[in-house]
This record gives structure tokens, C-alpha cells and sequence, in this order.
């Protein structure tokens, strides 16, 4: 609970605040203001439950900032501290109807009183005003499903208060204050936040939604609002005539300004419709747009494009993409993947999962092509351990998907430089793992003892030098070669492993999964 008190008096205020057990009350912040018009200024700031003042300041009676605050915030218990010289200040104050009056001098055990007397109206109040805001809360998160359901909105329930049955949407609207009505126009704006909005918080987030319905109230617009599935935020903008788009508009460019502190999201909005039946057409224009934000940046409002001019998919650049990594052309790979993002940006407009799809095969045959030269570009085991599927899973949009394949080109071509200057013993054993990586009892002694080391050497100069060790690298080796083997449909799956050096066919299953993120016969499926 927060307290605020106004006095001229440095001791008066600052004795209060350091004498009284004001947390035994339950308060737990305090405010002091030295006049009226600093005691206005910070009341609006910090939106105080209750306020001490006294009556008679300069530049702003009491009396007076009291009577302007409460026109914004009525809740707020007042109480006045008065000498007897002040009674005629006290004509004005009753109207206000304050908690309290404290004669001057103050005395102790009567300032408590005062102020657990308005502590005790502040949790009355607070708990009424909860029970009431649930209860609306509830009426209008009902009413918001059946808006996003256009066969629900016409179903039929009784009006509040009579026999007679109408339209489900319409008898709830007709519950809240103010009452919606079924001709009213509607539209819905849809905000997706990418962090569950069980993790934001709360309390804050509860401000931002109050000043973003209060800027449409000035224009007459009521807001209804519901979470869904720990992710959406559903708004359905009402109103008796038709808003302005540009009021609508700057309403989701307010959103898109306040949400950014909190999350990364997308925001959608639906064309402005009359009619409750209309409103769920408008929810799903919305949504529907929302499906198209893998091709947007973050924190956008998603508005309705025009038709592409051309719906010829342009030219995929797989093969140059290729030839350029095997060449160790660094240019011509970055300007093969840029060709790449154009044409899915520019192009006819693909579903996500197929254009996740076409970026893993991007993916896939920049670390098949690294493991060729000895690199590894991502961890394949231990408790970090990564795959190309989830990274490509993990990227919400076009453009984060498109970074990540530039960063991962870049990280390649600087390895390449480094191993231009590699140890010839760890040359001596990728050269003997490539010759037979297909045996499957092939182990690290029988390797140090090819190229005349002791194990332990081996093993410590060869994570040294690369950063992996012998075991990670050969079972690097072994899926790089079966996937090779996987993009030609006439190997069966049962003896891919096989050859890839695996005696038991499903730890081979199990080793795939945990590199790549998808078992060997998904990963065909999708490479095919």
C-alpha cells in the first residue's frame, strides 16, 4: 500500500514517515510533498492508496489537490491534518467526504488510528473492486469466445434478468458496463508474444493493458481482452460507430512501442466489421495474417499485402551453393544464400515448415561439406550438444533463419584458415578414420597405435588442435558418411548403419537423432 503526505512542514512530513510502524499498518511506500501542487504531481506518479495532507499549503491548498486527484482516481482515502484556525478549509473538504480529520498538533495514537481506519477502507474497498473486476473479467473473456466463433456468438441463451432468449454474444454483451450491443462495430487485434506470457510480468503487464484501454476509451472504443494458449493476447476493439482506422492504427503502434519492453512478439489486426456475427471473420483475418510472420521482422504490426506481381518461384541456388563451399569461394556461398533469401522473401509466399525445410538442406550440406575438411560446426554430444534441425526449429523468422546460415558460412571459412596449418599427426588420424570409419570396433588405441603415439597423447593433442575429441570426431565422421548414403533411396536403412560402421542398428537410430535432431528416415524424407 502506498501513502503520500503533503506538508509545508519538513518535521511534519518527515517525523510521520520516521515515527510511525507505517509497514505494521501495511504500507509499504511513502511519498512526501513540501505544497499542493507537488503533492498533485506526485499523486499522478505514484498513484497513491492513501494521502495525508494538510490543510492549509501554499501555491495549493490541500483541499484543493485533493479534490482534482480524486476526479482521476476516486478510491483514494483522503485524510486532513488542520490546526482550528483551518475549520473554514474544512467546509470545502467535507464534500470530498475524507476518511478523516486530525487536529493539529498531532498526536500519535490518533494519527495510527486515522490511518489504520483508511488502510482497513483501502482493503475493503480493493477487495470489493477485485471481486467486482473478476466477475467483469470473466463476462467479457466469455464474451471474447464466442466473438472468435461466429457459430457460438449466434447461439442462444437468455438475456440477464427475463425469459426471453437471444443470441449468445448479445446476452452477455448486454451484461457489461458499458453494454455492448450486437450492431456495434468490431475489430480484433491479435498480439503474438514469442516468450509465454506466464514468464512476463504480471503486474506490469496489467498497467500497460489499463493505459492501452484507456487511450481507446477517450475515443469511445471498449476493449475486450483474453490470453490464449500462454501465447495470445486477443483484443476485440468495440464500438457503437465506426472508428477511425487511423485511431485503430495508432492504438497497435501504441502496443508495438509499450510490448517491447517485455517480449518479442508479432501484432495482427482484422478488418473493422459491424455485427457480432462479424466479429469472428475479423479474429480469423487476423490470425491468419499472423501465419505470414516467419517472413517479418520482430515487434511488426502485420497489416493485409497486396498480391504478389509474379507467383513463379524464383530459381533455387542449391547447386552454386555447393560448388561454391567445395571450392572455398566464401563470396560466392554468401551470394548464393543471399539469392537463396530473395527468393523465398520475394517469391510467392511458402508455408514456414517448408521454408525450415529448404534452410535445413541449406544447412546440411554446409556441415556435410565442413566435415569433409576436417570441421565440425556444431557440438554433437554432451549435455550442450546440438543439431541442425533444432537450430533451423529454433528461428521464428525468414530473416533470423537467414543470419544464422551466414553466421554458421562465416565460422566455416575462418575454421579453414585455421586448419590451413594443421598438426601432422591429427592429419595422420582423420586420414586414418576416413579409411576406416566403416569398422566397428575402430577405437582410439588402435589409432594412436597407427601414427606411433601413446592414447593419452593422441586424445589430449587432438582436442587440443580441434576442440573435439577422437570419439566426437569419428562419430562426426560416421553420420556425415551415412548421410550421404541416406540421399540415395537404393540403401535400405537397415544397412546404412552397417556401413557407416554400426553394428546395432538402433544406436545408430539413436546417434542420428541426438546429431542431427531428426531419425535417419526423416531426414531422408526430407532430403528427398
Amino acid at each position: 500500500m502506498k501513502l503520500l503526505i503533503a506538508d509545508d512542514e519538513k518535521l511534519t512530513r518527515e517525523g510521520i514517515r520516521n515515527l510511525l510502524d507505517l509497514k505494521k499498518l501495511g504500507i509499504t511506500e511513502v511519498f512526501l510533498a513540501d505544497d499542493g501542487i507537488h503533492g498533485l504531481e506526485a499523486a499522478r506518479s505514484h498513484r497513491p492508496d492513501i494521502i495525508l495532507t494538510d490543510v492549509r499549503m501554499p501555491r495549493m491548498t490541500g483541499v484543493e489537490m485533493a479534490s482534482r486527484y480524486l476526479e482521476e482516481a476516486p478510491d483514494t482515502a483522503v485524510l486532513f491534518m488542520s490546526a482550528y484556525s483551518d475549520r473554514e478549509y474544512l467546509k470545502a473538504a467535507i464534500k470530498l467526504k475524507a476518511v478523516n480529520y486530525i487536529d493539529k498538533p498531532l498526536d500519535k495514537k490518533e494519527l495510527e488510528n486515522a490511518l489504520e481506519e483508511a488502510a482497513d477502507r483501502c482493503r475493503s474497498l480493493g477487495a470489493a473492486k477485485s471481486g467486482a473486476m473478476l466477475k467483469e473479467q470473466d463476462l467479457k473473456g466469455h464474451l471474447v469466445l464466442f466473438l472468435t466463433d461466429g457459430a457460438k456468438a449466434a447461439g442462444v441463451r437468455p438475456f440477464p434478468g427475463g425469459g426471453e432468449k437471444g443470441p449468445a454474444a448479445a446476452a452477455l454483451g448486454a451484461c457489461l458496463s458499458p453494454a455492448i450491443e450486437p450492431d456495434f462495430w468490431f475489430s480484433a487485434v491479435v498480439t503474438s508474444c514469442l516468450t509465454p506470457l506466464s514468464e512476463l510480468p504480471s503486474e506490469e503487464l496489467m498497467k500497460e493493458s489499463q493505459l492501452f484501454s484507456g487511450y481507446l476509451k477517450e475515443h469511445g472504443i471498449t476493449r475486450l481482452i483474453m490470453p490464449k494458449a500462454d501465447r495470445y493476447i486477443i483484443s476485440f476493439l468495440c464500438s457503437p460507430s465506426r472508428p477511425e482506422t487511423k485511431v485503430l492504427e495508432d492504438f497497435t503502434r501504441l502496443v508495438q512501442s509499450r510490448m517491447k519492453t517485455y517480449c518479442r512478439f508479432f501484432i495482427a489486426a482484422g478488418p473493422i466489421l459491424q455485427g457480432m456475427a462479424q466479429a469472428s471473420v475479423s479474429y480469423h483475418s487476423a490470425m491468419n495474417l499472423l501465419d505470414e510472420s516467419f517472413y517479418h521482422d520482430y515487434n511488426s504490426v502485420l497489416t493485409p499485402q497486396p498480391a504478389a506481381g509474379s507467383y513463379q518461384p524464383a530459381a533455387d541456388p542449391f547447386t552454386d551453393f555447393g560448388a561454391a563451399l567445395t571450392a572455398q569461394k566464401k563470396e560466392d556461398a554468401l551470394k548464393a544464400a543471399e539469392a537463396f533469401y530473395r527468393g523465398l522473401k520475394d517469391g510467392p509466399p511458402l508455408p514456414a515448415a517448408q521454408a525450415k525445410d529448404r534452410y535445413f538442406r541449406y544447412l546440411n550440406k554446409l556441415d556435410e561439406i565442413s566435415l569433409a575438411n576436417h570441421i565440425s560446426l556444431w557440438k554433437r554430444e554432451g549435455l550442450e550438444s546440438e543439431s541442425i534441425w533444432e537450430d533451423v526449429m529454433n528461428r521464428a523468422t525468414l530473416r533470423e533463419l537467414h543470419e544464422f546460415l551466414c553466421e554458421r558460412i562465416q565460422l566455416y571459412f575462418q575454421h579453414l584458415i585455421f586448419n590451413q596449418t594443421e598438426h601432422p599427426v591429427v592429419f595422420q588420424i582423420k586420414e586414418y578414420i576416413r579409411l576406416n570409419y566403416a569398422v566397428p570396433t575402430l577405437s582410439v588405441p588402435e589409432i594412436s597405435e597407427y601414427v606411433n603415439r601413446s592414447s593419452s597423447y593422441v586424445c589430449t593433442l587432438f582436442k587440443n588442435e580441434t576442440g573435439q575429441t577422437v570419439n566426437q570426431y569419428l562419430t562426426d565422421y560416421r553420420i556425415k558418411m551415412s548421410k550421404q548414403f541416406l540421399n540415395d533411396p537404393r540403401y535400405r536403412i537397415a544397412d546404412i548403419s552397417a556401413k557407416a560402421g554400426y553394428s546395432d542398428g538402433n544406436y545408430y537410430s539413436k546417434a542420428f537423432r541426438k546429431i542431427v535432431g531428426l531419425s535417419p528416415s526423416e531426414y531422408r524424407e526430407k532430403m528427398l
